[in-house]
């Protein structure tokens, strides 16, 4: 699923930023794929909550933080790192003459984006690898994450009822209530959804993250395993997401199917558990990390002002192309994509993680 979901990224990305090859007219549900990263939230904060569970149940010990700390950062830090500092050389070397700096290549945002607080409004555009705001929002989640648990663990129904709270709170503050401005397009009018990325993302991320560990506190109820774990439920609930988000449905419905999508994949023991553990779907979800953040380096030329053959129109999401052509370049381009992934997985992010690891001494490998 996480495989999937980095892909659908991609596409969203790949349409956004190079060539539109799905018009809006047909179905929505391609622009709308820039959801698949609360998707990631989701999974996120039900995976650690499982994986951490019993190391912050009662209290937090000094060296079990370190040591969880330690491994979120091995798994996330290294290969941002190496795209931001990548990205920063090929943008003061290689840009066109009068292309740098710019408002996304801001010399001011480099210190930001180093740190992981492109998601804090700091700027007023997204920044150099713009896909990363969401590893910033995660590291937001993941700094929280012990003291949720903690406090989930020790008031339960308290900690429950204010985490309902908060999560309503923070997706409803996005959709309606913060302000937001698009700063390269500020007479567009601000659609009341949840694609807040440089402004709000770490309120967007922490919202899902919590929304992830409720899922897996309901996953704990042994009634319900009984009865969730057949094909019908998670087909019912993929049929449901792809018609919410090929009709625009509100972004808020989005999120409840989500929720529901990674409660179900997780109890699922039929055809869809088979798939999800072919070795294909297993790689991808392995190299998903990679797929996430390495896209900028293909996107990166067509903002310098690259075109592919036969698109017409200007601006993001206005570059349009014949469906069979820009099908024909989407399938390059994942295959590019995949193969620098591969790369990267296997040169940086792999042995790094393994390495700060080892440096930490830890018993836990990162997810």
């Amino acid at each position: 699923m996480r495989g999937i979901a980095a892909l659908l990224v991609a596409l969203f990305h790949f349409e956004m930023a190079i060539a539109r090859f799905v018009p809006a007219k047909l179905t929505i549900f391609f622009e709308k794929c820039y959801l698949m990263v609360d998707l990631f939230f989701i999974m996120s904060g039900f995976i650690i909550l499982h994986v951490y569970k019993d190391d912050f149940a009662y209290h937090i010990k000094g060296n079990s933080f370190k040591k969880y700390i330690i491994a979120r950062f091995a798994r996330i830090y290294p290969l941002h790192f190496f795209a931001m500092l990548l990205l920063v050389t090929l943008a003061i070397t290689f840009s066109p003459h009068g292309t740098y700096p710019n408002a996304i290549e801001n010399p001011w945002a480099i210190p930001t984006g180093f740190l992981l607080l492109h998601s804090y409004y700091i700027h007023n555009i997204y920044t150099w690898n713009i896909p990363s705001w969401s590893i910033s929002a995660e590291w937001a989640a993941y700094l929280l994450f012990p003291f949720l648990a903690l406090f989930l663990n020790k008031k339960k129904l308290s900690a429950l009822i204010l985490f309902v709270i908060f999560i309503i709170a923070a997706y409803v503050s996005i959709m309606y209530l913060l302000p937001r401005k698009n700063y390269l397009y500020p007479s567009i009018p601000v659609p009341h959804n949840l694609n807040t990325t440089y402004d709000y993302g770490f309120l967007r991320g922490i919202a899902g993250f919590m929304t992830g560990m409720l899922v897996y506190k309901l996953y704990q109820c042994s009634l319900l395993k009984g009865i969730f774990h057949k094909d019908i439920f998670a087909a019912t609930i993929i049929l449901l997401l792809v018609l919410a988000m090929h009709f625009a449905v509100s972004d808020a419905y989005c999120i409840i199917l989500f929720a529901a999508l990674v409660f179900v994949f997780a109890l699922n023991n039929g055809y869809l558990h088979a798939c999800c553990n072919n070795k294909f779907a297993q790689y991808i979800g392995k190299i998903s990390y990679s797929i996430y953040m390495m896209q900028i380096f293909l996107q990166e030329p067509f903002s310098k002002g690259l075109r592919l053959p036969g698109v017409v129109g200007f601006g993001r999401g206005k570059q349009n192309i014949e469906f069979f052509d820009g099908l024909g370049y989407f399938f390059i381009y994942l295959v590019l994509l995949l193969a620098i992934s591969s790369i990267t997985y296997y040169t940086i992010e792999q042995p790094c993680r393994k390495w700060i690891n080892r440096l930490g001494s830890l018993d836990k490998q990162g997810l």
